[in-house]
Order: C-alpha cells, then sequence, then structure tokens
C-alpha cells in the first residue's frame, strides 16, 4: 500500500511538472508570437512611411507646424545628447592642436547643438565651411541652428545651399517648407512639400505638413486629402489627424 502511495504520489508530481512546464512553454509561445506580431506590424509601418529613414527612431517624427521638425534638428553623426565634458575636452584638444582641421568643428558644433547652444554651434559650424565649403550636412546642420534661432533668411540660405551640392536631398525642401510656414507665406511652403514629396512620397510627415498649410489658405478638401494621405502612410496619426478631418468636414462642408 505504502509503495502504491509513493508511486501515485510521484505521478501526481510528476504531472504537475509537466503541466507547469507546459504552462511555461505556451507562455513563451504566445509571448513570441505577440513579439513577432509586434515586429511585422513596425515593419509595414516603417515600409509604408519613410520617416525613419532621415533619423534615428520611427516615430519620434510625430512633428506639428508649430513645434517644428525634432526629429530633423539632431544632427545624426553625433551621439552625445547632453553636455558630454570629455567629448569636449577631446575636440577642443584636436582644434588646438591643429585649427585648420575641419573635422573637429563640425563634431563640436553637432554637440552644441545637441545640447540647444545655438549660437555657439553656429561658430563652429561657420569655422568648419571656412575650410570645407563642399559639405552638404554642414549647411543642414547649421541651416537648422540658425532656424532655432528664428534666422529664418540665413537658415534658407544654408537649405538653399544644400540643395546646390546634394539636388536630390529630401530634408533640405521640407525644411524650407517648415521655414515657409513659420514666417507665414504657406503657398511657398505647399511648393517646398510639394518637391519633398516628389522626392519621397512616402514620407507621412510632408503630407501631414502639407495638409496643415492647406488648411492655412481654407483649401480643406486639399487638406483632408493629405490629411488622409498622412494616416495611411503612418497610422500613428490616426487619432490626431481623424479629428482634424471631422472638424474640417463639420465646420466647412
Amino acid at each position: 500500500m505504502k509503495n502504491l502511495l509513493k508511486t501515485f504520489g510521484a505521478l501526481v508530481l510528476i504531472a504537475a511538472i509537466s503541466a507547469s512546464l507546459g504552462g511555461c512553454a505556451r507562455k513563451s509561445n504566445n509571448q513570441s508570437a505577440a513579439d513577432s506580431t509586434r515586429r511585422a506590424e513596425e515593419y509595414q509601418y516603417k515600409k509604408r512611411d519613410s520617416t525613419d529613414i532621415y533619423g534615428s527612431g520611427f516615430f519620434e517624427y510625430r512633428d506639428t507646424i508649430n513645434s517644428y521638425h525634432l526629429g530633423y534638428s539632431i544632427p545624426r553623426d553625433s551621439i552625445y545628447k547632453v553636455d558630454n565634458l570629455k567629448a569636449f575636452e577631446e575636440l577642443n584638444l584636436l582644434i588646438r592642436k591643429d585649427s585648420l582641421n575641419p573635422g573637429p568643428y563640425l563634431d563640436r558644433g553637432n554637440h552644441l547643438q545637441n545640447i540647444h547652444k545655438y549660437i555657439e554651434a553656429i561658430r563652429d559650424y561657420d569655422m568648419y565651411i571656412q575650410l570645407n565649403p563642399y559639405n552638404h550636412s554642414a549647411y543642414q546642420n547649421r541651416g537648422t541652428a540658425h532656424e532655432r534661432l528664428k534666422q529664418y533668411d540665413q537658415a534658407l540660405w544654408d537649405y538653399q545651399k544644400v540643395l546646390e551640392l546634394k539636388p536630390n536631398d529630401t530634408i533640405a525642401n521640407f525644411n524650407k517648407g517648415v521655414v515657409y510656414d513659420a514666417i507665414n507665406n504657406p503657398w511657398q511652403a505647399i511648393k517646398e512639400y510639394d518637391t519633398t514629396i516628389v522626392k519621397d512620397p512616402k514620407l507621412a510627415k510632408a503630407y501631414y505638413n502639407r495638409g496643415a498649410s492647406y488648411e492655412k489658405v481654407a483649401l480643406y478638401d486639399e487638406a483632408i486629402k493629405n490629411y488622409r494621405k498622412a494616416i495611411e502612410l503612418n497610422p500613428r496619426y490616426k487619432d490626431e489627424l481623424e479629428r482634424k478631418i471631422d472638424y474640417l468636414n463639420y465646420e466647412y462642408k
């Protein structure tokens, strides 16, 4: 009888362990399936909306005309997002050793811009461009710094220089559109967004901004059309832009 009870107890224990392991396996499988679904959804978003090409993260760029284009405003070749004293010390040393080497000026300018020291950043971009006037990225980043200081004429000059050096650049046209919106010239902004979309028809935020520009000039059908395209390319815009669309349909239809 004792042996029978021992055997029965052992079987119960094995069954419990098996059930537990099975539950873990099911949980693991469910988690794997959820992860796969999430990755697939992210891939589909990225496949539709090419915003991620222009920066370090996919959905960091949900910008309005009021907030400008934060994603484009961070120089991508600078890894320092805070006041990194060691990095500045190294760059300062390089500049002291060889003041005619342009590279450290660009790096230091990018670091300064990332910590919002735009005046100092512009000084470094000026030095870099004086030593190497053929790098379109330097004009792009200097234009962004001027824009942050609301020095819009200088920003437009820099963005136009980018396009002279790199005619197929998409960011410069988009940035020009944002500047024209900032100085209340929506028609010119629309032209820049038109060019941006010709160059990159998958850029959701260009449709977003063009829709807002059309809204400014009271072309509400065009605004709605662009908002819908932005949602199609990037579903994360859906809640925000559907509210805009509903409002325009209610007020002006």
